[in-house]
């Protein structure tokens, strides 16, 4: 399924978070897993030094006044695992049976020692100490032997769910995209027949003024307001129109378009009005930066980001066009110093129809320049962001590849 660039991003976003939850489960699965059977391991060991201390204190036995040891009393299920040992009163040993740790160490009474190797357990008797003992060494092994199996099942799960999270993204994404492929024809529909009322209420507006030059004061303000609100409508709708078309492929448009002369010339148009505001603009050319698309939509991208600049930055401030050569295209910034944008506003800032701040809310247009300049410019294969400093100004920059932008497959 071929899907828009926000689709495909959408769809990149719904399969890691498809793969994420799954991994979280999975993950969690995993650690109770081995925890619960550690604490098993850990229960029969106790359970095991429960039963071999029994059996070490039945061993002793008194005969003819002699204390005697039955070293084969103990049950060993391996002697090379498991073991016990004898000491009297004052500690020292009288017998051992099996493997044991620590055979020189004084028992303590009650003491119990769980080393990489060993669990052992000290137990105070009538005649003395018995320490039994079992190697851990085999559980151990046990539990690397089953973390390896829960790890290997753990990975192929997980690339048999980036593949599952992938179908079922593609599939969720399907009505999405119709959606959004719906929506957009209708906004462009929608436009295109609105601008011909828009346009004839205009005109008819517009020769009301001229014609009717005996009409009351009152009743041409009104016509002036409806001139002047369908004129407002019409560079709405325009601007509608050409969202939707920057959704379409950019083949057929392709010119070679010196970028530098459409700095210097959008700079240019837009001289009168910084002087006008009493703002210094400055445009700095890259030197030969030569760049593939539709000369008109670049400079409508320029246009949005300089009328912006200006409108935004108060008398006495600064607006820079700078270019410069940058992987292997060309990025052009335009940067002023005005009134900023808010951290929590830059992610949002090209949204249709949005507008931040009250400075921001107070100006006239119609909150679709930067979404105009978000849509050409992906358009023409480039990518565009922003950053500021509230009070101190913002930066936009717009970085477009050198060569043709990749066919885009609808």
């Amino acid at each position: 399924m071929s899907v828009s660039q926000d689709a495909r991003e959408l769809e990149r976003r719904l399969n890691l978070a498809y793969l994420t939850a799954f991994a979280i489960v999975l993950v969690t699965f995993a650690v109770a897993v081995h925890l619960a059977f550690t604490l098993d391991f850990r229960h029969e060991e106790r359970v095991r030094l429960d039963v071999l201390s029994a059996q070490a204190l039945a061993a002793y036995d008194m005969h003819d006044g002699q204390l005697h040891i039955d070293t084969d009393g103990p049950e060993l299920s391996d002697s090379h695992l498991e073991g016990a040992a004898w000491y009297s009163p004052s500690g020292r040993l009288l017998a051992h049976a099996g493997t044991l740790p620590d055979l020189e160490r004084s028992p303590v009474a009650g003491a119990e020692r769980h080393t990489a190797r060993f669990w052992s357990r000290d137990v105070p008797s009538a005649h003395g100490y018995v320490r039994v003992a079992v190697v851990t060494a085999r559980d151990a092994h046990s539990l690397a032997r089953d973390d390896l199996g829960l790890g290997i099942g753990l990975l192929i799960a997980l690339i048999a769910a980036s593949f599952g999270g992938r179908y079922l993204a593609s599939r969720a994404i399907v009505r999405i995209v119709a959606s959004m492929r719906t929506l957009r024809d209708f906004t462009a529909d929608a436009a295109h027949e609105l601008r011909g009322p828009l346009t004839a209420l205009r005109s008819n507006a517009d020769a009301s003024l001229r014609d009717g030059s005996a009409l009351p004061e009152a009743h041409r303000h009104r016509l002036d307001t409806i001139g002047a609100t369908a004129r407002d409508m019409t560079r709405t709708v325009e601007d509608l129109l050409l969202i939707a078309r920057a959704e379409t492929p950019l083949e057929r448009e392709l010119f070679a378009v010196d970028l530098d002369e459409r700095i210097a010339k959008a700079a240019e148009a837009r001289r009168a009005l910084a002087t006008h505001k009493g703002v210094a603009l400055q445009s700095q050319p890259c030197g030969r930066a030569r760049v593939y698309g539709d000369p008109s939509e670049i400079d409508r991208i320029l246009g949005n980001l300089i009328d912006n600049a200006i409108r935004f930055t108060p008398a006495g401030g600064q607006v820079d066009v700078r270019c410069t050569p940058e992987r292997g295209g060309f990025a052009v910034r335009v940067r002023d110093t005005g009134v900023g944008i808010p951290g929590e506003d830059l992610a949002k800032i090209f949204e249709r129809f949005w507008r931040g701040d009250p400075v921001r809310r107070q100006d006239t247009g119609s909150g679709l320049g930067l979404a105009i300049v978000r849509a050409l410019v992906r358009r023409h294969g480039g990518e565009v962001n922003a950053r500021s400093t509230p009070g101190r100004g913002s930066e936009f920059a717009v970085w477009l590849p050198a060569q043709p932008p990749r066919p885009q497959l609808r």
